[in-house]
């Protein structure tokens, strides 16, 4: 059941029918395996460009979010390329069911954001209650709907719910009827929760990308992998780059890979037209490329690469630390000489990074990844990945998947 289908205020008598509904199936426990595989089933559904309840739901997201849906199905398909059928069976196979129900505050910025963390724990045998964002209230009540068509049982297991921060009285009841509450958004968002051992808080984070042209690669197609990495979620997730590094013998290398990812950003336009951008984002965007465009006319040796109606933004600049975007394909590009100048620019987001594309030759690849461990990064890929991370990633450190597979609590 969708407890938020209508738009009439939620009640706290509401909230607490669905989150006793909710214990009672998990009295009602399937086995690992039976959700996987009611998981896997929804999820292949999903992948299918032409079922109706993506294209609704991608229809209504475009509408609210101003998304083209090119762009919405391009990124949903990256969300869903690592739930595989034989992933999900995987993980059903580790995981000793215990029954208990899990509250999830999902995040406006980005849909399905928290998807890795909710499949876990339906996966564990947790039961789920899902609170959506007012601003993003589409994707989870139509992946629920499906779930729920395909196996009535696990889909009770999924209860999906909205209403405004505002609520602390329904924050509050979720909090104390909940058995654990995963929370995503960004750092003010998240601040009015408590902590405790049973509180796992997601809150703002960036990442970049690091591209070596010291070795023999196909330098063009990593520019246009990083190009989709930018593009995919307009940018506005954790795993979005922001900044892309580099390492090359000199900067003309730079500034070719520099134009390379313009040109990918100009034909990703094309196939998936940006955003219409608010009024607020565009002043954001207006604001770094005046910013370069100054300083390139100074010495700085800053350049400029833009698309036009800000559909796209390069800067390339040789001395900036890790600079971190307004999104919607706004990107920055900087050289470094090796791994320790990647450490330096990297020290003023450090503890805030979540993700890294890396494209580097064997022989340097060890010592960016300590690097990128060291500044607190927990997934690293190949460019053009970075928005699938697989179900074992460890978000934020770890700490909620080590509850989801201990033994004892």
């Amino acid at each position: 059941m969708e407890a938020a289908s209508s738009e009439s205020p939620l009640e706290s008598g509401a909230l607490g029918e669905s989150i006793a509904r909710l214990r009672q199936s998990v009295a009602r426990l399937p086995d690992p395996r039976r959700v996987a595989e009611a998981l896997a089933a929804t999820f292949d559904r999903w992948r299918a460009p032409g079922f109706p309840n993506r294209r609704d739901a991608i229809a209504k997201i475009a509408a609210a979010s101003g998304w083209s849906t090119q762009l919405l199905d391009e990124s949903i398909d990256a969300l869903l390329a690592p739930f595989s059928r034989e992933v999900l069976r995987l993980c059903a196979s580790r995981f000793m069911p215990r029954p208990r129900v899990g509250g999830f505050i999902m995040p406006a910025n980005v849909p399905g954001a928290g998807l890795n963390e909710l499949v876990t724990a339906l996966i564990s045998g947790a039961a789920a209650m899902v609170k959506t964002s007012n601003r993003e209230k589409v994707f989870f009540p139509a992946v629920a709907e499906t779930l729920r068509e395909i196996d009535p049982l696990v889909g009770s297991m999924l209860e999906v719910v909205r209403f405004a921060r505002e609520r602390e009285d329904l924050s509050r009841l979720m909090r104390e009827e909940c058995d654990f509450i995963v929370a995503l958004g960004d750092d003010s968002s998240l601040a009015h929760l408590s902590g405790g051992p049973r509180l796992f808080g997601f809150g703002s984070r960036v990442s970049g990308s690091l591209v070596s042209l010291q070795g023999p690669a196909n330098f063009a197609a990593l520019a246009r992998a990083s190009a989709r990495d930018v593009a995919l979620f307009e940018q506005q997730g954790c795993l979005s780059p922001h900044h892309i590094f580099v390492e090359a013998s000199d900067g003309a290398q730079t500034r070719d890979f520099a134009k390379w990812l313009a040109d990918a950003l100009n034909l990703l336009a094309a196939a998936l037209p940006p955003a219409r951008l608010s009024f607020n984002t565009a002043a954001a965007i207006r604001r770094v490329r005046e910013r370069a465009r100054w300083q390139g006319i100074g010495a700085h040796r800053v350049e400029l690469l833009e698309g036009a109606d800000m559909a796209w933004t390069v800067v390339l600049d040789p001395s900036a630390r890790f600079r971190i975007s307004p999104g919607y394909r706004t990107v920055t590009v900087s050289p470094i000489r090796d791994s320790d100048d990647l450490a330096s620019k990297l020290a003023g987001v450090a503890g805030r990074l979540e993700a890294f594309a890396l494209a580097a030759p064997a022989h340097a690849r060890a010592k960016f990844l300590d690097v990128l461990a060291g500044a607190g990064v927990t997934y690293v890929c190949d460019p053009g990945k970075m928005q699938s991370p697989p179900l074992n990633w460890p978000h934020g450190g770890g700490a909620f998947l080590d509850f989801m597979a201990a033994r004892d609590e």
